[in-house]
């Protein structure tokens, strides 16, 4: 019985092998006329990116452009260590630049791309790109219905449902790169587990950014990826617009706003958004009084209760108090929050006019990349008049 399958299998042999032989011949050389049709099809002086943008904005990145590729470049900023991560992101069929890592160098455009961050989601809504994503941290925190609709479709991946990356996960996702949150070269090990694996690791840094614009500009990394300067640079041209009509109108008609206070304590110490942070320029736009703006701080910065309590009782509103939703809240928290003017008036705000009960808030989701809304926002909050028929989308009015 075994000699006659060894019979078969060797006329199987006989018949089958010389195909196979042709086969991967014919593969081979599919292969190498594809690689001698890229090369000979190559211009090295012919511009891949005749679209480009600039970074006019941003302090967290930069992009230099070369014929077939292009320079991304991730900065750690705010402090006094440098730190920069470069990237090639290099127009399929053309030669690879030297000098970059495998995990430094990344195909363009991009096909399948992870995030993990919610900030990421409304860029990839604003540059028509749902397409492109497929896998994100967890649904918990997204609020985006199609996005939603995308992940029970199983069309979009989650990587850490359970609040851990699963790189196991992102792997076997097929995903082209991931778009990271730290900063530049930091020391995650599932990242670097990520990287060892092929998978390059974008850190996006925008929340290093002190003002909405510089925020909003990071849509344009996902841009560079997907070779959608050209749409980038038209929907970030109405943003600046509409963006800048606004300051404008706040200038010529605002001397002097009313003050407001920020946070809310902590036990006996309180938080408020120091005079060099993204809370305070949020403010400073609109043109308020605020008791710390000569503070040099670019985050928080921490005060006793009693000291802020003296300012609280005076101040015409009270913005972004923790995580309170509500009056009651508040109350619960200190009775002697109620002594606030802003408390009598009802003149207390918080980002929280777009969230979800499971803990979705669009303020850091489709909110990033519109600063002009946001910015509207808050005029019509601190200056009712000069913008009377806009309703308020990103902050809500404490009740």
């Amino acid at each position: 019985m075994q000699r006659l399958r060894f019979k078969h299998y060797h006329r199987w042999a006989d018949n089958t092998l010389p195909w196979l032989l042709l086969l991967a011949l014919f593969v081979g050389c599919s292969s190498s006329n594809k690689s001698s049709e890229d090369a000979q099809s190559f211009d090295p002086n012919h511009d891949y990116f005749p679209e480009k943008i600039s970074i006019d904005h941003a302090v967290g990145f930069d992009v230099a452009y070369h014929n077939n590729w292009k320079e991304l470049q991730i900065f750690r900023h705010y402090n006094d260590f440098v730190d920069t991560v470069r990237f090639a992101l290099v127009q399929k069929g053309t030669p690879k630049p030297k000098g970059y890592a495998k995990n430094r160098t990344v195909q363009v455009p991009v096909a399948q791309i992870g995030s993990m961050s919610t900030t990421h989601i409304g860029m990839f809504e604003m540059l028509n790109a749902l397409d492109n994503l497929k896998a994100v941290e967890t649904a918990k925190y997204i609020s985006s219905e199609k996005v939603h609709k995308l992940i029970e479709d199983q069309k979009v991946l989650e990587l850490a449902p359970a609040g851990m990356l699963n790189t196991e996960l992102a792997i076997a996702s097929e995903i082209d790169v991931l778009l990271g949150v730290g900063y530049p070269n930091s020391q995650n090990d599932s990242y670097q587990e990520l990287e060892n694996a092929g998978i390059p690791v974008l850190l996006n840094a925008d929340w290093q950014e002190f003002n909405l614009l510089g925020r909003a500009e990071w849509v344009k990394v996902l841009a560079l990826l997907l070779n959608k300067e050209k749409e980038v640079n038209t929907a970030f041209s109405k943003i600046e617009s509409e963006y800048n009509e606004v300051l404008q109108l706040v200038e010529n008609k605002v001397e002097q706003g009313p003050m407001t206070i920020t946070g809310i304590a902590q036990g006996d110490a309180w938080f408020v958004a120091g005079g060099k942070s993204f809370g305070y320029h949020v403010l400073e736009i609109a043109n308020v009084q605020y008791p710390w703006s000569n503070d040099k701080s670019t985050g928080s910065l921490k005060l006793d209760f009693e000291t802020v309590y003296e300012f609280g009782l005076e101040a015409d509103y009270w913005m972004v108090p923790g995580s309170a939703k509500s009056l009651s809240d508040i109350e619960q928290r200190d009775m002697r929050y109620t002594d606030f003017k802003s408390f009598r008036k009802q003149q207390i705000y918080n980002i929280y006019g777009r969230y979800t009960e499971g803990g979705g808030n669009d303020y850091y989701e489709s909110g990033i990349v519109n600063p002009q809304v946001i910015l509207k926002d808050v005029v019509r909050i601190f200056h009712p008049e000069l913008l009377p028929d806009h309703e308020l989308v990103y902050y809500a009015q404490l009740q």
